[in-house]
């Protein structure tokens, strides 16, 4: 609207409906309401438990002024590919939930993020809630990005949420990449060379260096596509990597 890309006739004011700002636990899910705050998800005691790179991407997006006023169902809608939470939240396999005078619906993310700024929310529905699976034990995540300066848009940014058994041995892995797609981009050749590995050094690198593997970044006034590419399996290889010593470190 600032930009007069929008100019709607009507605008509804929904913060004072509190049941769309609670983060709670339930059923093997976190429920996090779409007016819950950036810095709200950052800092809650639930998601730095349990999905802590949720709460990592939440961290390094803008400035602490956007963080303070911004939130998660604004970030989802709006479907930027170089954001942070969409990135995350795909990551996670997280559900958005929907609704609207006809009833309620639940989106899988991978469904969600249909194009550049572009959603399956229709024109009558707005995000009520996203719901995360509680990952399991021996489970680790982690979020990072690269950016041209502090609290600047993703050149290219990785989620990555592993979890290993007892023996060290990759059970499943959740690799995506924000910046380089018009939607969240499944490094789906990574995962599926760590799934059923030792999550040792040369496994983990070996499966970064596929991450850029059918990917076809842009090219624009931050970066090049062949930078995008290099920089999406150095970026992989750190991110899998402490999540894997985080997986690790919670057996």
């Amino acid at each position: 609207m600032k930009l007069r890309l929008a100019t709607p006739r009507t605008l509804i004011d929904i913060n004072t409906i509190p049941q769309l700002t609670r983060i709670r636990e339930e059923s093997g899910q976190i429920a996090v309401g779409a007016l819950t705050r950036h810095d709200q998800l950052a800092s809650s005691e639930i998601i730095r438990r349990k999905c802590l790179l949720l709460a990592e991407a939440a961290n390094v997006i803008a400035d602490q002024q956007v963080r303070n006023r911004g939130t998660v169902g604004g970030s989802l809608a709006h479907a930027d590919p170089t954001a942070d939470l969409p990135t995350a939240c795909t990551a996670t396999g997280a559900t958005i939930v929907t609704a609207s005078m006809k009833g309620s619906r639940s989106i899988k993310s991978d469904e969600f993020f249909n194009d550049y700024f572009t959603t399956a929310l229709r024109p009558d529905e707005i995000i009520q809630e996203v719901r995360i699976p509680i990952p399991p034990p021996r489970s680790g995540g982690a979020y990072l990005k690269l950016t041209k300066g502090h609290g600047d848009f993703a050149i290219v940014a990785v989620a990555a949420q592993l979890t290993i058994d007892s023996d060290q041995i990759c059970k499943a892995a959740s690799v995506v990449l924000g910046g380089v797609a018009p939607t969240p981009f499944h490094a789906k050749d990574t995962e599926r060379f760590l799934i059923g590995r030792r999550l040792d050094n040369r496994v983990i690198e070996e499966g970064s260096q596929k991450a850029s593997e059918a990917l076809t970044p842009p090219s624009d006034i931050r970066a090049s596509a062949e930078y995008r590419l290099e920089m999406a399996k150095a970026l992989t290889k750190r991110a899998v990597g402490l999540s894997a010593s985080r997986a690790h470190g919670g057996a």
